[in-house]
C-alpha cells in the first residue's frame, strides 16, 4: 500500500517547512526527560486542538526502530482488525515504510486480524501521528492496525498476539494507541467522563476501561485500541500507566458547550 497523506492541510500544515515550524511550536519547553516505556496513548485531532498534548507524549518517548500504531476506524470500512499491507505511508516530511516482518508475525499469532487497506485509506487517526515521529529525523518503520471493535475477547487476543509478535523481534518496538477522549458534551461533563476512563487506564485495567466507556456512554473513539495496548503492555511487563498531559478543545476554541477531551498516557 502506497498511502498518500489524506489530511495534510486540514489536520496539520501541508508544506514541509510550515509543518516543522508547527511541530516546533507545539513541542514542550523546556524538554521533559525521556521515559523508557512500552507504549503510549496519543490524541489525533487537528494539531491546533490536541497537538500540545500529543507533543508532551512524543517529547518523552525514546526512539524505537518500529512503532505499532493502533487506531480506531472512523469510516466503518474494512475488517474489524485491519492490518495495513506492505508499502509506505507518506506525509509532507517523507515516506515511512511498513515493517512487514512484525505485521506478518501479528497476523500469524492473531487469526482475527486481516490484511486490509480499505480501513486505512481515509482514516486520519494514525496518519496524524507520523509527523510527530518524523520530527526527530531518525529512521523508523511502522505497523498500522485499525480496530473497530470494543469486544474485550477480541481485544485481548489482539493484545496477546501483539506481545508475542514483539517478543519475537530483535528490533526495539513501541506501541502507540491513537484516541481522543469524550466528544461534544459540555466542559464539566467531558472532564468528569474523561477522568473516569483515565482512572481505569492508570489502573492498567483494560476490561474496566471498556466497561466504563460502555456503561457511562463515553465516546472515547480509541477505547478498543487502548485496551489492546494495555493487554499487550502487561504481557510485556508493564507496571504503570501514567497520564502526562490532559486538555480539551475548549482551550483552543473557547467553546465550553461542545468539547472534546485529549489525554496523553505513557505505559511502562
Amino acid at each position: 500500500m502506497e498511502r498518500k497523506a489524506r489530511v495534510a492541510g486540514r489536520f496539520y500544515e501541508q508544506e514541509p517547512d510550515s509543518l516543522l515550524a508547527e511541530l516546533e511550536h507545539l513541542w514542550p519547553k523546556p524538554l521533559p526527560p525521556v521515559v523508557p516505556c512500552i507504549g503510549a496513548m496519543v490524541p489525533h485531532a487537528g494539531y491546533m486542538y490536541s497537538g500540545k498534548v500529543a507533543a508532551q507524549v512524543y517529547a518523552r518517548l525514546p526512539q524505537a526502530d518500529v512503532y505499532v500504531l493502533l487506531g480506531p476506524n472512523h469510516t466503518g470500512h474494512g475488517a474489524p482488525v485491519a492490518v495495513a499491507t506492505a508499502g509506505h505511508w507518506e506525509t509532507p516530511l517523507g515516506a515511512v515504510p511498513i515493517y512487514l516482518p512484525l505485521a506478518q508475525a501479528l497476523l500469524k499469532h492473531c487469526p482475527l486480524a486481516q490484511w486490509d487497506d480499505q480501513a486505512h485509506r481515509d482514516e486520519h487517526s494514525l496518519e496524524v501521528q507520523l509527523p510527530f515521529l518524523q520530527k526527530s529525523g531518525h529512521e523508523f518503520s511502522i505497523v498500522c492496525v485499525a480496530i473497530s471493535t470494543w469486544d474485550m475477547g477480541v481485544l485481548t487476543k489482539v493484545g496477546q498476539a501483539l506481545a508475542q509478535a514483539i517478543s519475537s523481534m530483535r528490533e526495539k518496538v513501541c506501541i502507540l494507541a491513537s484516541s481522543d477522549m469524550n466528544h461534544f458534551e459540555n466542559l464539566e461533563i467531558t472532564q468528569r467522563l474523561d477522568h473516569m476512563a483515565l482512572e481505569r487506564m492508570e489502573a492498567l485495567d483494560p476490561q474496566g476501561l471498556i466497561n466504563v466507556v460502555t456503561q457511562e456512554d463515553i465516546s472515547m473513539c480509541g477505547a478498543g485500541p487502548m485496551a489492546a495496548l494495555l493487554v499487550a503492555a502487561m504481557e510485556l511487563g508493564a507496571v504503570q500507566c501514567k497520564c502526562v498531559a490532559y486538555a480539551t478543545s475548549a482551550e483552543a476554541s473557547g467553546d465550553t458547550d461542545r468539547v472534546v477531551g485529549y489525554a496523553g498516557m505513557l505505559v511502562r
